[in-house]
């Protein structure tokens, strides 16, 4: 018994497709209209919280282990001297809710939006 697709399979298929593309679109274009922030945690201590503008040019030194690049409204690890290097090729931060994390310095650079809503702490 052979399977043929039917003109309804089609109609799912392409409202499938469609939702999936919509989301894309959404989550990859969509900006935050609020002031971004970033935090420079290290040992579970925030070092710095920078306002992030289009005039922001900064440099973060954390002992010679991390630098942190602050230029207009994007962060990213410049460097570390921990052997994998993941936390610098995660990028350039440019939204609220990303991150990059260095954990053989235990350095975290994120960017927060402006009001941050947070659904629940666990200790």
């Amino acid at each position: 018994m052979r399977s043929r697709l039917k003109w309804g399979d089609f109609v799912i298929i392409a409202v499938v497709l469609l939702l999936a593309a919509a989301l894309t679109a959404w989550f990859a274009l969509g900006t935050t209209d609020g002031q971004l922030y970033a935090e420079v945690w290290q040992d579970d201590v925030l070092v710095e919280r920078v306002k992030l503008t289009d005039e922001t040019d900064r440099e973060i030194d954390l002992d010679g282990h991390n630098v942190i690049v602050l230029a207009g409204k994007t962060a990213r690890m410049e460097s570390a001297d921990c052997h994998d290097q993941v936390c610098v090729r995660t990028g350039t931060l440019t939204r609220a809710g990303q991150v990059a994390v260095c954990l053989p310095n235990r350095v975290i650079l994120k960017i927060v939006g402006e009001t941050s809503e947070i659904d629940a702490i666990v200790s």
